[in-house]
């Protein structure tokens, strides 16, 4: 459908031309003169057409030429009205497009106008020039008009051939420039398809080493770089992989011996921890005995005091007893003294009773009585003396002794006070030390349900640690399917390190 766009394009090649209103009035008045010869100067035309080896295969039947005729007619019929508008360029458009179709070059094309304007030519000037004096003189002009106008329509056909065929060797060129292009491309993209698939087998050792045109150098070299880098980067993990399967190995390995160390690390915190639980209880009753003899030395220092105080009690005692012995010997001297002043004065009335003879004689009597009373009071006093001097040594000895006794109960005091600081220290001692052993008590309690605890963490780390070490397997052997510029097979390291472990 014919737009603005083509009808101001249409106004403009009709403006160019000089085909205005006027021409266009002309035009239509020799519409009947056109369409009368239009028929016999197609019919010229399509005879030279099947002759001509360029043409004869557009017009190869009778049919075709008919049909051909009949738009033909049609069209120049539409010119010859000089209504030039959408139906027009619909029209020519159609017309050019089946030509294009078919592979009918213009110059054909521009020779049957010749011919056809050859006609029409003909017929416009015979129809304006008639009469006897005026048909040869017609027929003059309008075979130099058809001359020009051939001539004219030649040089057209060859400008525009020659127009026609700059375009096709353009055309030409740039289609040698695709295919080459193309070519290049297709060797581009041959090459990295096999490097792609090459690739997809995991051969990372792939390089593309044709030799591709400038513009493809750029995939090139990304291509041989990202390769490279893959290849190395994947060597790298490789590496890696090899170094976690190593220290996989050794953790393992450090973490069954830590679980087997853990495991009679438990056992003898157990051990220890019974051990203390005993040490606990003999310490409490250590403590408990340490107690009781603090109380018992106790009494015994306070039983010595008393003895002390007794003692002394004893001594004062003892000097009173001395006080009295004495009393009582100055005692029996005066006793001694009066038996001898008795014995005395009984000698004495016993000498006067001699001198009084007879009368005398029982005051003799009594005198001896009374002598003999005197002589035995002397010597039951002198007895006494002797008794009481005894008891006065016995008593100084006892005296002494006590005194002794008194000193030494006073330092066993003070013995006993100092065993009873001691004896106190050793309680206080005994205290802390049950009060710190219930400590270390609770200590390996709490060390022992940490390291039970540690067990278990350390039996989970192995399990983890067997675990990573199937993933870095798995890796290993992933890793073992891709082709690198290395030799090494993740694999191989792995089992020959599972060997060495063994």
């Amino acid at each position: 459908m014919a737009t603005a766009d083509t009808l101001r394009e249409l106004s403009d090649r009709l403006s160019f031309v000089g085909l205005g209103e006027q021409q266009k009035r002309q035009l239509s008045e020799m519409r009947p003169v056109i369409t009368s010869t239009i028929g016999a100067s197609l019919d010229v035309f399509y005879e030279k057409a099947k002759r001509n080896s360029h043409t004869a295969a557009f017009f190869s039947t009778q049919d075709r030429i008919n049909h051909a005729k009949s738009r033909q007619e049609d069209h120049w019929g539409a010119i010859a009205s000089g209504a030039y508008d959408g139906s027009y360029v619909d029209a020519v458009s159609a017309v050019g497009r089946t030509h294009a179709r078919l592979g009918l070059e213009p110059r054909w094309y521009i020779g049957g106008y010749a011919l056809i304007l050859e006609g029409i030519i003909k017929a416009v000037v015979g129809s304006e020039l008639k009469g006897l004096f005026f048909d040869r003189k017609a027929q003059q002009v309008s075979e130099k008009l058809s001359v020009v106008v051939k001539a004219a329509l030649v040089d057209m056909d060859y400008a525009i051939s020659v127009y026609l065929q700059e375009l096709e060797n353009a055309r030409k060129r740039v289609e040698a420039e695709r295919q080459q292009a193309q070519d290049a491309q297709t060797l581009a993209l041959t090459a990295l398809d096999v490097a792609l698939r090459r690739l997809s087998d995991r051969q990372l050792n792939v390089r593309m080493t044709e030799d591709l045109s400038a513009e493809f150098t750029g995939i090139k070299g990304n291509f041989n770089q990202s390769a490279t880098e893959l290849d190395a980067a994947l060597q790298e993990i490789r590496d890696a992989v090899e170094q976690v399967l190593s220290e996989v190995g050794s953790i393992s390995s450090a973490t069954d011996d830590m679980a087997r160390r853990t495991e009679q690390q438990a056992s003898a915190l157990e051990q220890t921890a019974a051990a203390l639980e005993e040490i606990t209880t003999i310490s409490s009753g250590s403590a408990q005995r340490t107690a009781e003899v603090q109380v018992v030395v106790r009494e015994s220092a306070d039983e010595a005091t008393r003895s002390g105080k007794v003692v002394e009690e004893a001594i004062s005692a003892m000097g009173q007893i001395e006080s009295s012995s004495h009393k009582m010997t100055q005692i029996i001297g005066v006793i001694d003294e009066i038996a001898f002043q008795t014995n005395l004065l009984a000698l004495n009335a016993g000498v006067e009773a001699a001198r009084a003879g007879d009368q005398g004689k029982g005051f003799a009597v009594v005198a001896q009585e009374v002598r003999e009373l005197a002589q035995r009071s002397a010597a039951a006093a002198k007895e006494i003396k002797t008794l009481i001097d005894q008891s006065s040594t016995d008593v100084n000895r006892g005296v002494d002794l006590v005194n002794r006794t008194g000193k030494a109960l006073v330092s066993i005091g003070e013995r006993v006070n100092v065993i009873n600081e001691h004896i106190t220290s050793i309680a206080q001692s005994a205290r802390e030390q049950s009060s710190g052993i219930d400590e270390i008590n609770s200590a390996i309690r709490s060390m022992d349900q940490i390291t039970q605890r540690n067990a278990a963490l350390m039996e989970e780390t192995n399990a983890s640690t067997q675990h990573l070490s199937g993933i870095s397997n798995g890796l290993a052997e992933l890793l073992g399917r891709f082709t690198t510029s290395s030799t090494m097979r993740p694999q191989a390291s792995y089992h020959a390190m599972e060997r060495k472990r063994a």
